[in-house]
């Protein structure tokens, strides 16, 4: 018999008897067309833990989670390049994912004192992180929303932000909305999430607003760079590496949740924004490094026997650095995402690099996007398993997850893959030509 999880009926999630409590504590949520479970702004997949990875449904309802209606997909390596699928075998929650996902796992309990916080006498709104606004009537900026959001102005999947008001980027948004002079007088609180560069920028629009649309394209600028890593203003890339530096100076508290951790960040940069905005220059201490880094990048990515091949049709770039050109290691090989992103659109990259690969799928193709090319994501977890199980150097094929906001592939091994990296790519193109739509955040996936 099947049941319908009473704790979600609102939510209309369908699991098998017995499943549904598992998530119970989890914020469930219809994300880019998959079945996703919130925690501590952690992102579960739950048909990746339902049916192993690789996994999507039958009937079409992304909602419907029963065994019966998963297929878990599979490619194989010099096949003709189709996928095929199957019932998942019934698999029991590996015991470290199961201690994560159990009740009480998540945010700790939240301070009755804490209160919302102003960036001076004249803000018209003052901040709550998103977990302590369920009582209070709020504007979500940047952000999923919740029962006492009267406004979201947010570029996120399923994000309810008036017609008027998407745009590519959150702060986009907030500015169109604070230019008509707008504002929203039930609302006691401003509130997010999460902490990035888009968010900070959206948070401090509605803080301050004057001084947010004099620096409104700036802003704009400084967001593009802190979600999609990409653009060129020379100001907006000081701004923007400050930024993180500052960000990353921040002390986190070692006891709490989330919130505790996003509240400090929130209040330690929101006051220094206004100086960094209007007198950048004396913060080239925190922003020379990662602007000679970028240099560096540019370079190499310019550089004549870099190769760069563009596959717009499934929507891929690879780029191919010369060899022994680049030593470096971890993400992007060292990199800097902004130069790679700089020099194409593509939602996914491929990086070569002395005979190894990265994969990267952009932040481009995860969230809602008003204009320009719409990013579907193909899930990554099929084409990694194919190539696990015909790799013949000790090591492991090592993928996101298609719910992270940018995943990555990656051989995570001392020597380099038995695959070539011709090879690789050529199955690579195949596969996403192939791959069903697994997220999409301007529609449902297939």
């Amino acid at each position: 018999m099947n049941s319908l999880n009473t704790a979600c009926q609102e939510q209309g999630f369908l699991f098998d008897p017995g499943v549904a409590p598992l998530f119970a504590h989890l914020d469930l949520r219809l994300l880019g067309g998959r079945a996703i479970g919130i925690a501590d702004n952690q992102f579960t997949d739950l048909l990746s833990v339902l049916g192993g990875p690789g996994c999507g449904v039958c009937n079409g309802n992304p909602r419907d989670l029963r065994r019966e209606n998963l297929r878990q997909f599979s490619y194989r390596l010099d096949g003709s390049g189709e996928l095929s699928s199957a019932t998942p075998a019934p698999r029991e929650l590996p015991r470290q994912l199961h201690q994560r996902l159990a009740p009480g796992g998540g945010e700790t309990p939240l301070e009755p004192g804490l209160q919302p916080w102003r960036l001076g006498p004249h803000s018209p709104y003052g901040f709550l992180p998103l977990g302590h606004t369920h009582r209070r009537t709020n504007i979500s900026l940047d952000s999923i929303d919740n029962p006492a959001t009267v406004l979201t102005l947010s570029h996120w999947p399923a994000n309810k932000t008036p017609s008027a008001y998407k745009a590519n980027l959150s702060t986009t948004s907030a500015l169109i909305f604070l230019q008509q002079g707008l504002r929203v007088e039930q609302a006691q609180v401003i509130t997010s999430d999460h902490f990035d560069l888009d968010g900070l920028a959206s948070v401090y629009a509605f803080l301050a607003p004057e001084q947010a649309l004099r620096h409104r394209q700036l802003l704009i600028d400084i967001a593009r760079l802190g979600d999609f890593t990409r653009g060129t203003s020379p100001q907006a890339l000081h701004c923007a590496f400050t930024l993180h530096a500052l960000a990353a100076r921040v002390r986190s508290h070692s006891q709490g949740g989330n919130d505790r951790r996003l509240m400090t960040r929130f209040t330690t940069l929101l006051p220094q924004l206004a100086d960094v905005l209007d007198n950048t220059r004396r913060y080239a201490e925190l922003y020379d490094p990662a602007m000679q880094e970028l240099q560096r990048s540019t370079l190499l990515v310019e550089h004549a026997a870099t190769r760069i091949e563009e596959y717009p049709d499934i929507d891929l770039a690879i780029f191919r650095l010369p060899d022994g050109a680049w030593q470096g290691e971890g993400e992007y090989f060292g990199l800097s995402p902004v130069a790679l992103h700089n020099h194409s659109r593509c939602g996914v990259l491929a990086i070569v690099n002395q005979g190894r690969i990265e994969i990267r799928q952009r932040y481009e193709s995860w969230v809602e996007r008003s204009s320009g090319i719409p990013r579907a994501r193909r899930d990554l977890a099929i084409f990694t398993r194919a190539l696990q199980e015909t790799e013949r150097t000790p090591g492991q094929w090592h993928y996101d997850g298609v719910q992270a906001i940018m995943p990555g592939l990656r051989f995570v091994a001392d020597r380099p893959s038995s695959h070539s990296s011709d090879k690789l790519l050529a199955e690579l193109r195949q596969f996403l030509g192939q791959a069903p739509v697994a997220w999409d955040a301007n529609g449902q996936a297939t």
